[in-house]
């Protein structure tokens, strides 16, 4: 085994090996300073190339909102439910991604109750760019959770058959509950139901969805209402009879002041239902309003309380008013006894 590495030593043998790495050498060594330079230039006008080719452009994507991290026993809400992600990328890559590929998170790990502003997290395809994202900032409410009991409204839409008058109404029930985030739930003021009349002739029952609504009769996303349906029985009778009853409105004022003057448009009004229950309604009220006692002058359109079974054209009436306070009458004997006393 020794002779033969002497041998191979011997020979010259490791100098021929390494002709060809020294070839290789001089080669790169010779013109290196040109050599280099095309290398440069190649590079750049395949850059150039490419460039024009798939140009990087500017692009933007609706993406949803999702909440992480979410604090135990609490019901988060984010009130932007998109926001507008604005990127750069290739143009090829706008077309082989949508808005599914891209996620925004709002993470609320730290985060207790109340209202917060938070800077999403948005995770892209490789190969993009975030520009900007409009809004830069979601609102998050942290809420509890919450409950609470209101009666319902039964509105009516259309009319039963012109021969027809509606008997009776029986609900299945009258109160219903609303559950979710404290804050949406505090923000209910009417709970209602649309029961709607095609020309019917006979009795019926219909299931009612319930709607949730706030001051200004918008929807309240994200309450539940319990239960969603409530089962309404409608008992209709043949012949039906018409009547002309006075309008008496129900405005209340603090101690101490008065309602005077006294104007409803129109004054009176024509119900319609059936005889048996027409018989027993003497007047038909508003729902009860109570005035603010510095309001001199009230003014407004107020809704008409119409009992069950009957139906009227119009269901609002304007009432017009003047508030005063109250003259106080004083004992005239009384008054005379003090002065004696003070004499």
């Amino acid at each position: 085994m020794i002779d033969r590495i002497k041998k191979f030593f011997a020979d010259g043998t490791p100098k021929k090996c390494l002709v060809p790495f020294k070839t290789l050498a001089s080669l790169f060594a010779h013109n290196f300073i040109q050599k280099l330079l095309s290398l440069i230039t190649a590079f750049m006008l395949w850059f150039f190339v490419m460039e024009s080719q798939d140009p990087t452009i500017e692009g933007s994507y609706e993406v949803p909102v999702t909440i992480s991290n979410a604090p135990y026993d609490f019901l988060p809400t984010c009130v932007e439910k998109t926001i507008h992600v604005k990127t750069l990328a290739p143009r090829s890559y706008f077309v082989k991604y949508d808005a599914n590929a891209f996620r925004a998170y709002a993470n609320l790990e730290g985060y207790g109750e109340g209202k917060h502003e938070i800077t999403p997290q948005i995770i892209m395809p490789q190969g993009f760019e975030l520009v900007n994202s409009d809004p830069p900032e979601v609102h998050v409410i942290i809420d509890s959770f919450a409950e609470r009991q209101l009666a319902f409204e039964l509105v009516t839409k259309g009319n039963v058959s012109p021969d027809t008058a509606i008997k009776a109404l029986e609900k299945s029930m009258d109160i219903v509950t609303i559950m979710g985030p404290k804050t949406l739930v505090e923000q209910v003021v009417r709970v209602y139901g649309t029961l709607t009349f095609s020309n019917n002739t006979a009795s019926f029952e219909a299931q009612i969805p319930m709607k949730a609504v706030d001051a200004n009769n918008n929807p309240v996303i994200g309450v539940r209402v319990v239960p969603s349906v409530v089962t309404v029985n409608v008992e209709l009778e043949n012949g039906i009879a018409k009547k002309i009853v006075p309008v008496v409105p129900e405005l209340t004022v603090e101690d101490g002041w008065e309602v005077t003057k006294v104007n409803v448009e129109p004054a009176q009004i024509e119900i319609t239902g059936a005889e048996s229950v027409i018989n027993s309604i003497v007047t038909i009220k508003t729902e009860p309003i109570s005035v603010q006692t510095g309001q001199r002058a009230f003014k407004s359109k107020i809704r008409l309380d119409v009992p069950e079974g009957i139906t009227v054209k119009e269901t609002e009436v304007n009432v017009s008013a003047e508030i005063v306070r109250k003259t106080v009458v004083r004992d005239s004997s009384t008054t005379a006894d003090n002065q004696d006393n003070n004499q």
